[in-house]
């Protein structure tokens, strides 16, 4: 039988106060001086109570309300270890179907992949084997080609070392472009300025041209004993000497542009290398701009300035103006065929008659007839 509950109650009490030991403050003359601190009380302040637990003591009751007596922990049933160990193994003694068809498919799939390996080493042997002919002969076709182009240089170092070590006409017509056309202009040149052979100190540049479509042109750049350079065009053929264009190299002009351009030769057409740009200066015979295009003409290393007119709205005039404007607004480089006719008033003005070639160099043989 439990036994009778007692009831916990709280039961106020006043905490008696701790006795401290006295302490004995030694003061001095400074401390002394020094104002004392002074402890504000409050109203209404009381001595705080607080609240003890009162329990009767543990041998007046016991904690639980219920205690099992020893009985019902005899009776209990104890644990029985057969039941721990009875399905171990069920898992086990159930046996399943082995799943052969993915076996089948793994070799396959392992099959597949080895006959694969095999034809890509083969496969990888034929590609090798084409990668090393491609690389021999493009190892060939450099080789050759470097090869060519060693040659190449010498035969141009070689004919333009001649040239200028020639001491007459006849030693530098089998080295320059057109001769039959070319040598009565050499004649002339070298009437006025006498052939002196020079030695190439450095060839500063060489590079190809393309000229109407035309690759076997070059330019050298070649500086000479006399410490000028001289500007070459070659024209380089596939076999034999590069050839030099002479008219290029020195300029030629059928006379002098300044004395041209002061004496004013009448009912003489003369083909020159002009620098042409577009102009507007409409006089005398050539006021009328409806009928008149208007082309300002100089030479290199002039001073005089010619005004040439072309028929407007003519093939001669639209070509030379299509050339100018898309040299971009610089001045153009062409050979003009000039002529002042007889009794013009215009002092500075002369008719244009053909263009001869839209550069300073012809790529063919001017028509004699024309």
């Amino acid at each position: 039988m439990a036994r009778e509950e007692k009831r916990i109650e709280l039961k106020p009490v006043e905490e008696s106060p701790v006795l401290k030991a006295p302490v004995v403050r030694l003061e001095s003359v400074e401390t002394q001086s020094r104002p004392k601190p002074v402890r504000l009380k409050l109203q209404g302040e009381e001595t705080k109570v607080s609240q003890r637990l009162n329990m009767p003591s543990r041998d007046e009751f016991e904690l639980r309300t219920h205690q099992p007596g020893i009985e019902v922990l005899i009776e209990s049933d104890a644990p029985n270890p057969d039941l721990f160990e009875k399905d171990w193994g069920g898992a086990s003694g159930h046996h399943k179907q082995i799943p052969w068809g993915w076996f089948v498919l793994i070799g396959s799939m392992l099959s597949g992949a080895v006959i694969w390996s095999l034809s890509q080493v083969n496969d990888s042997g034929s590609q090798a084997m084409q990668v090393r002919e491609e690389t021999a002969t493009v190892l060939k076709k450099d080789a050759r080609e470097e090869q060519e182009a060693g040659d190449l240089l010498k035969r141009i170092d070689t004919s333009t070392r001649r040239f200028f070590k020639a001491t007459s006409i006849a030693e530098m017509l089998p080295l320059i472009r057109h001769p039959e056309r070319v040598r009565p202009l050499m004649e002339l040149y070298y009437a006025q300025f006498p052939v002196l052979p020079h030695k190439i100190v450095e060839t500063r540049r060489l590079e190809p041209l393309t000229l109407d479509h035309q690759t076997n042109f070059w330019l050298s750049v070649l500086q000479l004993d006399d410490h000028k350079t001289r500007n070459l065009v070659l024209d380089v053929p596939d076999s034999g000497d590069p050839l030099i264009d002479w008219e290029t190299l020195v300029c030629y002009q059928p006379m002098d542009w300044d004395t041209f351009a002061r004496e004013r030769p009448a009912k003489k057409s003369l083909d020159f290398r002009v620098y042409v740009e577009a102009d507007n200066f409409y006089s005398h015979e050539f006021a009328d701009s409806t009928k008149w295009t208007c082309f300002r003409l100089t030479a290199l290393g002039a001073e005089e300035s010619v005004f040439g007119y072309a028929k407007a709205n003519e093939p001669l005039a639209n070509g030379i103006l299509d050339l100018v404007n898309r040299n971009q607004g610089r001045p153009c480089s062409l050979i003009l065929r000039i002529s002042i006719p007889e009794g013009l008033q215009s002092r500075s003005g002369a008719v244009i008659e053909k263009l001869m070639s839209p550069r300073w160099l012809y790529i063919d043989p001017p028509d004699s007839s024309s």
